[in-house]
């Protein structure tokens, strides 16, 4: 694993129980054989958690964030690039290509001359597509939907450290984003968000896919 510079430390490290840390680094991506762009990387130590899919086993998180990346984009999910991923002994590291022009979904609507709509139709999309996959992110919050420049607006989810296989807390991932989205919409625009959604999570949505994938 490479020796991280705490200059480009994102935020301050977590630490778990007292003894797992988990940060992440903003990193330029020649780094890691990646010319144009950046690079995030994502680097813990003892930091476990306890999948079902591992029977309870304790398991380094950034594998199980991993995982749920490689089940995304074998859906065609929008996720980010996998860039590396390593295991040695307590510690774990991660390196997903950053989102390029990418905004958080409250900055996107606030842009000047945003197609507020077209955004939340993309947005809706996107997590039922994810729910109809089987997954939910965990932790569905405005900034981990990153939206591109118009006029497609192509949304990505980010930050999949906590998603996992479970369709009954689907309504449960989706309310968190809706409670969070309600101050910054109208009626009609909630009313909006949650009809793409059905519609791709039943599969009868027209923009219920990215240009480009594959269900």
């Amino acid at each position: 694993m490479t020796e991280p510079d705490p200059s480009r430390l994102v935020k301050p490290p977590q630490s778990r129980d007292g003894i797992g840390v988990s940060a992440v680094y903003l990193e330029p991506g020649e780094a890691w054989g990646r010319p144009a762009g950046q690079v995030y990387a994502k680097r813990q130590r003892a930091y476990y958690c306890r999948p079902v899919w591992r029977l309870f086993r304790r398991t380094p998180t950034l594998r199980r964030e991993l995982r749920a990346l490689q089940a995304c984009r074998a859906r065609g999910i929008p996720v980010p690039d996998i860039v590396a991923y390593h295991e040695s002994g307590p510690e774990a590291e991660l390196v997903v290509e950053a989102v390029r022009d990418g905004r958080s979904l409250i900055e996107a609507l606030a842009e000047p001359g945003a197609d507020r709509g077209r955004i939340l139709d993309r947005s809706g999309a996107l997590v039922g597509r994810l729910h109809r996959a089987g997954w939910v992110h965990g932790a569905l919050y405005p900034q981990h939907l990153l939206v591109g420049p118009g006029p497609d607006y192509p949304v990505t989810l980010i930050d999949l450290e906590k998603a996992r296989r479970n369709p009954l807390k689907r309504r449960t991932d989706l309310a968190r984003l809706q409670r969070y989205l309600a101050p910054h919409l109208r009626d009609d625009e909630a009313d909006r968000l949650e009809a793409a959604y059905g519609a791709a999570l039943h599969g009868t949505g027209s923009d219920d896919r990215e240009p480009g994938h594959s269900p």
